[in-house]
Formats: C-alpha cells, structure tokens, sequence
C-alpha cells in the first residue's frame, strides 16, 4: 500500500456510484417489455460507462468499481488482500450511494421501467442454471480482457486502448444477458440498488430484489 491509498479508496467508491447512477438510471428509463431496443441502449450505456471511469479513475487503481474484477486481480496477486478488501469496502458505500441517488431521482416508483431500480433477478422464461452459467460466462470474458490488456507485460503497446477493450467486454455481456437476468457481472453493483429497491419500494411485490444475489456472487471468475 502506499500513500495514495485514500484517494483510491475515493475513487473507487466515486466510480461505483457513477456507474450505478448511469447505468441502472438508464434502465429505469428505458427497461420496457416493447421491442428489444433498450436492450441496445442500456448494453452502450454500461459499456460506455465503464470506459469513461477507466479513464477517469484508472490513474488512481487502474478502474475496477467491481469486487469480480477485485477478487480476480488479489487472486492472481496482482492486488494486495488488505487492498482489495478496502476497495471492496468502498465499492459496496459506493453502490449502495448510487441507489440511494437513483430512488431520490426516481421518485415516483412508477415511473420506473424495472420497478426495482435495475436490480438483477432472473427473468422469466429463464432458469437460475441459465442465469448462473451466463454469469459465469459474461464475467469470464470481462477478467479475460482486463488481465490480457492491462495486466499482461506483452500488451504493454496496446495499454492506452484498454479502457475501451474493458468498456466494449461489459457491453457485449449486457446485451446477451440483460434479457437473462439484467446483467451483473458485477456484484458490487448488485448489492446497491437491490438494498435500495427492497427498503423503498411498495409491499406486496412477488419476488424480492434479493431472491437471486447469490447467482450474482457465485458467477464470479476463480482465477488461478
């Protein structure tokens, strides 16, 4: 660790919160049963997202606001332990900020095209297996392209692009997945908005926001 450790521990949960703000805001919008449109939309949004805090952050921690990303790089021992659990810290303050941010913004819960604030659950027609293993997959591809592209020496050219690769990963998992279970990959921004949704949001619903987190947290990479 060393002295920039409370500016990283800042910006991580800054970026979260960011993220959770744009990109579950953008599903509260959007996030309709008409046409598969918004599907598109959120997919870029996320993507978009990611790559404009890599590049904000990424001086700081090299952009991770997802405990995934987290995990994999203190598995790989690329992040020291005590690190990874203060960012850790951070990103689950940071998540659960940007959901508090997005019920004040949509304050009518009708007005909410998820009606949970884009807390991830899986959808219907879809089983908790398909969920699961499409987690697994999304997430997989997301670790695959931050260690190729920003971890390993042989991509050193290829460094300045990374932001973008990463951006580009989270778009194309959101946009085979978000039909599936809304699309985490990330389970920090996870947490947020389903702790938001089920204190806020009107009794009486069928399924709490909660009732599939764990496929969300199992369906993270096991780096070796």
């Amino acid at each position: 660790m060393d002295g920039l450790l409370p500016s990283e521990i800042a910006a991580e949960f800054i970026a979260t919160m960011l993220l959770v703000i744009v990109g579950c805001g953008s599903a509260c919008g959007a996030a309709t049963k008409d046409g598969p449109a918004w599907v598109l939309q959120v997919a870029l949004t996320f993507g978009l997202a990611v790559t404009v805090l890599e590049c904000t952050i990424g001086h700081y921690t090299g952009g991770q606001f997802n405990c995934a990303v987290t995990f994999g790089l203190v598995l790989a021992r690329k992040l020291c332990p005590i690190q990874g659990a203060l960012y850790f810290a951070a990103q689950l303050g940071g998540s659960v900020t940007g959901a508090l941010v997005l019920r004040a913004t949509c304050s009518d819960t009708g007005k909410d095209q998820t009606g949970s604030l884009g807390s991830n659950f899986v959808k219907s027609g879809f089983s908790a297996v398909s969920a699961l293993l499409g987690e697994i997959v999304g997430t997989f591809v997301l670790m695959y392209v931050v260690m190729e592209t920003e971890v390993n020496p042989l991509s050193e050219a290829w460094r300045p692009f990374a932001p973008l690769a990463i951006g580009l990963a989270v778009s194309l998992a959101h946009s085979v997945l978000l039909p599936v279970d809304g699309c985490s990959i990330n389970p920090t921004r996870s947490v947020g908005p389903a702790l938001v949704a089920a204190v806020s949001m009107p009794a009486g619903r069928d399924k709490s926001p909660f009732m599939d987190m764990w496929i969300f947290w199992i369906g993270q990479p096991r780096l070796r």
